[in-house]
């Protein structure tokens, strides 16, 4: 099936954000280095488009330099893979509560070492904090990934569209949002606003989902109102809902080729 595309498409180590197929992406959510370098050995089996690193999970993030040389052997094993760096907020979701020095000098070590290819950051943030990542990530060739979540509820169709258009204000590369679907109507809410801002900001690859088990349907389905990359199990999870790579690779067979 067809499916509407980004006029601009983000092309990361071979892969396409915004091709014809969306991405599927595998969190790496392990705490210590051997649990994240048994995940990175299990990629080879699931073979996922892009990983993301939850380094929020880390035991060592409030140690830059630890930090970066584990990030820096991740780099090295995982080849040609794209590499989103995400340390999710503890109020977003975050596997645990991180000092903003500790992000922001990773932040800034991956985006200058280019051991990264998206970072991720929360809309939270603001205008100004955004746009200072924005300034480091582009000249590096890192793309600025601006995102918001709600494990909670799901709110109108307008305020979802209105919060990634805010996202696109704020200098996002990629806009993300998910959401928590309380009916099948929350989980209509963000295939329409997905398809909306797609329509109003054509340049923009874009990220939305909704979680749970109710949700389930739009992190295959997504990509046919919009959506450019799914999250994927390929060894644990990092949010309710996502399913196994290999089924979601199936069902992207029967719907996208």
């Amino acid at each position: 099936m067809t499916r509407p595309l980004p006029a601009k498409p983000i092309v990361a180590r071979g892969r396409t954000l915004g091709g014809p197929v969306p991405l599927i992406c595998v969190p790496l959510v392990g705490k210590d280095r051997p649990g994240i370098l048994a995940e990175v050995e299990n990629l080879n089996r699931v073979a996922p488009d892009i990983i993301e690193l939850r380094v929020d999970a880390w035991d060592t993030i409030d140690d830059t330099d630890s930090s970066l040389d584990l990030l820096a052997e991740i780099r090295g094993l995982v080849g040609d893979l794209p590499v989103i760096l995400t340390c999710r907020g503890h109020w977003e979701g975050g596997i645990k509560a991180v000092s903003e020095g500790a992000k922001d000098a990773l932040y800034e070590g991956a985006i200058e070492k280019r051991l990264v290819d998206f970072v991720d950051k929360e809309l939270s943030y603001g205008p100004e904090k955004l746009a200072r990542l924005k300034a480091l990530s582009a000249p590096n060739g890192v793309s600025l990934i601006v995102s918001c979540h709600d494990f909670q509820k799901t709110p109108s169709m307008p305020f979802i569209y209105a919060q990634l258009a805010r996202q696109i204000a704020c200098g996002a590369d990629v806009a993300k949002i998910a959401l928590m679907p309380q009916s099948e109507e929350d989980v209509l809410k963000v295939f329409e606003a997905t398809l909306a801002v797609r329509r109003d900001f054509p340049d923009i690859p874009l990220i939305t989902m909704s979680m749970g088990e109710l949700g389930q349907v739009s992190r295959i389905a997504g990509g046919l109102y919009g959506a450019d990359l799914t999250f994927a199990v390929g060894s644990a999870a990092s949010a309710p809902g996502q399913i196994p790579v290999l089924q979601m690779r199936s069902s992207f067979d029967l719907l996208y080729r």
